[in-house]
């Protein structure tokens, strides 16, 4: 009895040690989550305008009297868009305006329960422009699953855009059933991760190697307000959403003659003939007049090859005039 005991005591004693680093991280992320979002305020980048029911944080750099106003839409979950874009854009800012635009609960962007279908997050973007007095034609900028936001918005209002770069964008050919259950129980995990204060320690991972290429400002920018939006309502409805999302767009999509491009970062298509077959091919069909164009690096090209990633992006708005 004396061992049961000894034995029951030692394991209360880990167990409580365990909760209060667990609560000590969690306190310190919300500290470091509250520093770096006052930061980016006193530097210019809290600037809600409202989309109806909420508002959205959006941030408008570059030519406002430039050739082409170019809407830039994020990757899932990437609440550090207008910051971490930005060596990326620099030149592109030069002769055009950008407007980034986070999604609900992105960032400083308000957060909702509503949804995320595909028709509201672009109807959402749609509602944000039109109450900052914007008008079209745009050029869409899109990383990751804005990929699936893009195609539909260029499909459903063909007269509001002319043209659409797509950076490593989730293809609608490729998220079926079986995927879109994966993106359900990997943001579920982070955003749980996030709940406890350890998604940074996550997120610092995801980065790898692009840490070393971050000054540790960038870098704490970056995992905190990555991090922030991971334990966001809107995100989590994104990742549930990304099978529906894909097919609804599949099921619309039409090809039209607006430019379009797409970087291909980490499908590889130009060696994968497989994947190509069974993904670009359709989708390429599908929207019609797309450029496929290989820059081989991670997911987040923007960062890992920005000047050369601007470049093709710079080619591509040239052949537009």
């Amino acid at each position: 009895m004396k061992i049961l005991k000894t034995i029951g005591k030692v394991i209360a004693i880990i167990l409580g040690a365990i909760v209060v680093l667990l609560l000590i991280a969690s306190i310190h992320y919300r500290i470091k989550v509250h520093s770096t979002m006052n930061q980016l305020k006193e530097s210019g980048y809290c600037n809600l305008v409202s989309a109806g029911d909420y508002k959205l944080n959006v941030l408008k750099v570059g030519n406002e009297s430039g050739k082409h106003k170019i809407v830039c839409c994020s990757g899932l979950n990437d609440g550090t868009m207008n910051f971490s874009w930005r060596n990326m854009t620099k030149d592109i800012e030069k002769d055009n305006q950008l407007i980034f635009i986070d999604r609900a609960g992105y960032g400083f962007s308000e957060d909702t329960k509503t949804d995320r279908t595909v028709e509201k997050v672009v109807e959402d973007y749609r509602t944000v422009l039109k109450n900052m007095g914007e008008e079209g034609p745009y050029i869409l900028l899109g990383h990751s699953i804005s990929g699936l936001y893009t195609s539909y918005w260029q499909n459903k209002y063909p007269d509001e855009i002319e043209g659409v770069i797509i950076m490593d964008g989730t293809l609608c050919t490729k998220v079926d059933e079986k995927e879109g259950q994966g993106f359900k129980r990997q943001w579920y995990n982070l955003s749980f991760s996030e709940k406890i204060g350890l998604e940074p320690f996550v997120m610092k991972k995801i980065y790898g190697e692009l840490t070393d290429i971050m000054s540790k400002k960038e870098l704490d920018m970056n995992l905190y307000m990555f991090s922030k939006t991971t334990g966001a309502h809107a995100t989590i409805s994104e990742a549930e959403m990304a099978y529906p999302n894909a097919k609804t767009v599949l099921d619309n999509l039409e090809p039209n003659n607006i430019p379009k491009l797409f970087i291909d970062a980490t499908y590889h298509f130009d060696e994968k003939h497989e994947d190509k077959e069974a993904y670009w091919t359709p989708f390429e069909e599908k929207i019609g007049n797309c450029e496929l164009v290989s820059l081989h690096g991670t997911h987040a090209i923007y960062m890992d090859h920005a000047d050369e990633c601007a470049k093709i992006i710079k080619e591509h708005i040239d052949n537009l005039e």
